[in-house]
This record gives C-alpha cells, structure tokens and sequence, in this order.
C-alpha cells in the first residue's frame, strides 16, 4: 500500500477555567481513563462527538475526539443502489487530537478535518473532565507577539486583507462582527474553501470595513485559528505608510507524516502532540 503524505499544524490554547478545573482535572481524567467505559458518545448542537481518554504521561493528559460529520449521509455501490450509512453504536466523521496541560492550563491539538472546529471541539472535549457543571470554560489562542497597540493608536486605516477557511464560518457567534456575518450567510460560498479578501476602509456608512469597526474585525479574525493571513495597511501621524501583520500572530507546531492510512491513528498523534510540547518556548523543560 502506498504512502500519504499528511501536514498537520498543532494549535496551542490557553484555558480561561475556574481553579477547581485545573485542580481537579487529573482525578477526572484518571477515572475516565481506568474505567471500563473510557469512552462516551455525546450531542452538542446535533451533532455527535465521540470522546476518548487515551492517555496519561508526565503530567500529560491526552484526548482523542471523533466529531461526526454530517455530510456523510449516503453510500453508493456499483449495482446503482444508494443507501443510508449503517453503524452500529458509532459515528463517522473526523478525527481530533488534544493534549491538557493543566499545570499550564493550556491543551494544544490539531485535526485533519475543518481546522475552524477546532477550538470548539476542544471545548466539547474539556467539559467532560469538569466537576462543575456551572463551570465556564474559555479557550483562546496563545499570541506570538501582538501588535494591537500600534493598531488602536493609527490614526488612518487604508485596507483590510485577510485569509481564512470557510468551515470556520458556519457557525458563528451572535457577537461576531457584520462583515463575518455577512459571509456566513452568503449562500455562494462553499463549505472548507479557502476565501481571499482585500478590502478598501472608507468613512462612507455603507462601506464594508469602516474605521469604527475595523479593531472589531481584527479582533474577531485574530482569534480565529483558521485565519492563515492578516493584514491592515494605513497611515501614521507623520503620514508615512504602515502595514500591520496579525497572520503569523499565534504559537503553533508543523509537521508532515507520511502514513499507509487514510487518516492519523492515535499513536501517532500522541507522538505528535509530544513533539509539539517538547519543541515548544511555551514549557521549561
């Protein structure tokens, strides 16, 4: 059988979550761990998420998801008969890989499915290991280097130029800016595209990124770890031309395998993970 090459990019998340979280993390994992039914299958938004303990080391609590993927809903064979998918007391979908650092309160993870899914099934995945059922937990990604300061201080915004995935419009927050709104609902954009836009700030009110909205758009994107490309071009008080990055903004890991099959099994994806934390500035080793 022949080998496939497969990228992956490991995305790291800071956890915003009560001190009993963290404090307790390790006794829930464990338990879910050595149980006899280390795994669950649980509904969010109608959709199925398959949820795994799968292993414990140095302090290093590791997940594997599976979220289902609804656009699978048939099969076709070559006598012409197309059918439903039967399974059995399971779901097909996409695989997700996580490991919870909660000395650090930080998971890291990556997927080879829709990468704009990827924080909000780390979210789902989380929540199974809370004592609290009140308990809030937020997830946000872990900056590089931010240069939001020159941005709030610039006293004019020429454009605006930014890169991202199509899966991670879908499903959008009520408090996301019009611009992204707008995008979700455009019935011409299809599912895991890549979009490219380049957009002009102007004062007009009917403009599409105005200089009353633009920090708000930046600060949604930036957080969006399926946003590949940010940029905002625009002019000091001197009236010199400046270009802000925002893309390269967040700590990630790359890596390429090469596999026999035709997704990452868990061993492997554990050893990635492992590679990830060993190689990341964020960790004293």
């Amino acid at each position: 059988m022949s080998r496939t090459k497969k990228s992956v990019t490991v995305r790291f998340f800071s956890i915003d979550a009560s001190e009993a979280f963290f404090d307790n993390f390790s006794a829930n994992f464990n338990v879910s761990n050595e149980s006899s039914a280390r795994t669950r299958i649980i509904t969010t938004r109608n959709t199925k998420h398959f949820i795994k303990a799968a292993h414990t080391a140095s302090e290093r609590y590791f997940i594997a998801v599976v979220k289902e993927r609804n656009s699978w809903q048939t099969k076709a064979t070559r006598d012409g008969s197309i059918t439903g998918l039967a399974i059995n007391q399971g779901i097909i979908g996409d695989p997700y890989y996580f490991c919870v650092l909660p000395s650090q309160k930080v998971v890291l993870g990556f997927t080879t499915g829709p990468i704009g899914s990827l924080k909000s099934v780390a979210s789902v995945a989380l929540e199974q290991f809370k004592t609290l059922r009140t308990d809030k937990i937020a997830l946000s990604l872990i900056p590089k280097e931010k240069e939001f300061s020159k941005l709030l201080v610039l006293p004019e915004y020429n454009s605006l130029h930014f890169k991202i995935n199509s899966s991670s419009l879908v499903d959008v927050a009520d408090d996301a800016p019009i611009l992204i709104k707008n995008l979700s609902s455009a019935p011409y954009i299809e599912n895991n595209v890549q979009l490219s836009l380049d957009l002009e700030c102007g004062d007009e009110p009917d403009s599409i990124v105005t200089k009353d909205n633009i920090i708000e758009i930046v600060n949604y994107l930036s957080d969006s770890d399926s946003c590949t490309v940010l940029k905002v071009k625009g002019k000091n008080e001197d009236g010199q031309h400046i270009n802000l990055d925002f893309g390269n903004a967040f700590i990630n890991y790359k890596s390429e395998l090469n596999t026999r099959n035709k997704y990452i099994d868990e061993s492997t994806a554990i050893k990635v993970l492992s590679s990830a934390w060993n190689e990341s500035p964020l960790f004293t080793k």
